[in-house]
């Protein structure tokens, strides 16, 4: 019982440690400034309408970047591939059903060659959602070579 109360004093005594011999000379951000000060890796921030869902993954390796987007009915996936966001169709969907996804999908570009093999393990159930407690994503390439990502995420609902 103490120490959730040693936590909230320490937590308040935190400004008085700190003092700004200038207070002028740090104005407020914005908004937009503070989304430009985000470093660009990964794919782009994506925004679901209401009603909609979406599946949202991010790399375990370091640095961690936001490698797949896809937002249901699935027929396609925007996929990080070589450090670009690609657009790939959905070409084959199996394994257990994951709310509005499922845990076995693959995506394809017949032209590039390019194949993305994602394997999912959900977890637990969040408000509007549901946590992907791991997973996998296999790249192909064309000449063959195969690289596996390890991913974790999440699946959201837009209210509405």
């Amino acid at each position: 019982m103490m120490r959730p109360f040693l936590l909230a004093a320490l937590i308040a005594a935190l400004p008085a440690c700190s003092h700004d011999p200038n207070p002028e000379a740090a104005p407020p951000r914005s908004a937009s400034q503070a989304i430009a000060s985000v470093p660009e890796a990964g794919l782009p921030p994506q925004r679901l309408a209401p009603g909609k869902c979406g599946l949202f993954l991010w790399g375990m390796s370091a640095p961690r970047q936001f490698v797949l987007f896809a937002e249901s009915p699935v027929t396609n996936a925007l996929v990080l591939v070589n450090g670009a966001p690609v657009s790939l169709p959905m070409t084959a969907a199996g394994g257990e059903v994951f709310g509005q996804f499922v845990t076995d999908m693959r995506f394809a570009d017949t032209a590039s060659r390019t194949e993305v093999q994602v394997t999912l393990r959900p977890g637990e159930v969040l408000e509007g959602g549901q946590r992907v407690d791991s997973g996998n994503i296999l790249y192909r390439n064309a000449e063959g070579w195969e690289t596996i990502l390890p991913v974790t995420g999440v699946r959201a609902c837009m209210p509405g």
